[in-house]
């Protein structure tokens, strides 16, 4: 399949993997900032902003060679990756498949531990109400957005009211496959493990507040790569790179130097 991406820059490249329920736009911070140091390739994940819808995936690892493909017809002869929430959850399995051109990686707010049996069920929950209804509605909609921010975010503010809107406006016709992509997060298998083969530089980064990869899920998966750096992000939740977009540059100037 095709999945829409932004391609920009010129130099090493950095590809970038968004969060469940965002698109490629979500790292606009952070692609003003290394576009002219880097190539920058933020791809949009099956049936999220302009990629083409898919409801049959299988797994993460399906997801991630769906990820690969689109990097070899973009020629892409060496990277580093950064993957946030579920773009972190593919990154051992990319590094399995890819591991000869990925030369660092970045995990943001994320856990490649299996999902706690509570919030499965009550994530699974919430889908099965999207596909029946054929949308969010409105008061899933209501309990979903707090979810990505930290508490004391502004929900009279732009990047609050403009998440909610996108949930609200999410076309009909890519239903299914947010759904299924959802129950693929939702349901994966612990893949902790699979941290052990990294032998590429790694770091972990995680907003303070971020309610549900809440920090001591990244101290987990540290001790599982060798070497490994971590980063703790003030005043910010699980999209840390928007809610404190300079904490996060900051750190990736460092990491990319």
């Amino acid at each position: 399949m095709k999945l829409a991406y932004k391609d920009i820059g010129k130099g090493k490249t950095v590809v970038f993997i968004h969060s469940y329920l965002w698109d490629k736009d979500m790292w606009l911070p952070q692609l003003n900032l290394l576009k002219d140091s880097f190539r920058c390739i933020a791809i949009d994940l099956p049936g999220h902003g302009d990629s083409e819808k898919n409801s049959n995936i299988i797994d993460l690892k399906n997801l991630a060679e769906i990820i690969k493909n689109t990097l070899d017809n973009l020629n892409v002869d060496s990277y580093t990756y950064v993957g946030l929430s579920v773009g972190g959850m593919l990154a051992p399995y990319l590094y399995q498949l890819d591991k000869d051109r990925i030369e660092k990686i970045i995990i943001m707010d994320s856990f490649s531990g299996a999902e706690p049996e509570q919030t499965k069920n009550l994530y699974f929950s919430m889908l099965d109400t999207i596909e029946k209804s054929r949308k969010i509605p409105d008061q899933l909609v209501e309990k979903i957005a707090p979810i990505f921010f930290s508490p004391m975010i502004d929900k009279n503010g732009e990047l609050f009211l403009n998440f909610k809107e996108k949930l609200q406006n999410i076309p009909e016709d890519k239903i299914d496959t947010i759904v299924n992509l959802g129950r693929v997060i939702f349901g994966r298998e612990n893949s902790l493990q699979l941290l052990n083969s990294i032998e590429v530089p790694t770091c972990f980064i995680t907003g303070e507040y971020d309610l549900p990869r809440p920090f001591y899920e990244a101290e987990m998966m540290k001790k599982e790569v060798k070497n490994s750096k971590i980063y703790r992000v003030k005043k910010a939740g699980h999209i840390s790179n928007l809610e404190n977009p300079r904490k996060v540059n900051s750190i990736f100037k460092n990491i990319l130097k």
